[in-house]
């Protein structure tokens, strides 16, 4: 959601914006363009989701058939329209994120969870017993996150203080 700069992370709009500048310059036909242009940057970004982390087509039931239409058409639609879903929920709910908050979240959370993410595959990968594999792999990464979101987090979000001139 960071790289398609939707509302909670988009930065480079963020800071220096009081009234969406963008917004100003564009009416009509070139906004509608403009937003749906938006939007089908976050459908694709879904796509790559879906097909990337979340086993694209593949479902329960998606080597049969229902109805002329292959089960696994559903099954990769229903996760893409379950992504947009949290992409809007994220975005109407979330306040927005600072450019020191998402930079310290993606080096000191992010990145060690991607590093030990290839240690536990390589792990799931070698184990024989794929049901004690996803068990341990599942421990190891949720342990791990916890842990290092309860060490990086302060347990709140820093109220900004704003100094006037007198």
């Amino acid at each position: 959601m960071a790289e398609s700069a939707r509302t909670p992370f988009d930065i480079p709009e963020a800071e220096s914006e009081i009234i969406a500048g963008y917004h100003t310059e564009y009416s009509g036909f070139k906004f509608a363009l403009f937003q749906l242009g938006e939007y089908l940057a976050a459908i694709a970004m879904a796509g790559i989701t879906v097909t990337m982390f979340l086993g694209g087509p593949l479902g329960p039931g998606c080597d049969l058939a229902y109805i002329g239409l292959p089960i696994s058409m559903f099954w990769f639609f229903s996760k893409l329209g379950l992504i947009i879903l949290l992409n809007i929920w994220i975005r109407g709910t979330w306040p927005r994120v600072r450019v020191d908050q998402l930079m310290a979240f993606a080096w000191k959370v992010l990145l060690p969870m991607s590093i030990l993410n290839i240690a536990v595959v390589g792990l799931w990968h070698f184990t024989d017993n794929k049901i004690w594999a996803w068990i341990v792999s599942a421990i190891i990464l949720l342990v791990a996150f916890l842990t290092l979101v309860k060490l990086t987090s302060k347990g709140n979000i820093e109220k900004r203080n704003y100094r006037y001139a007198t």
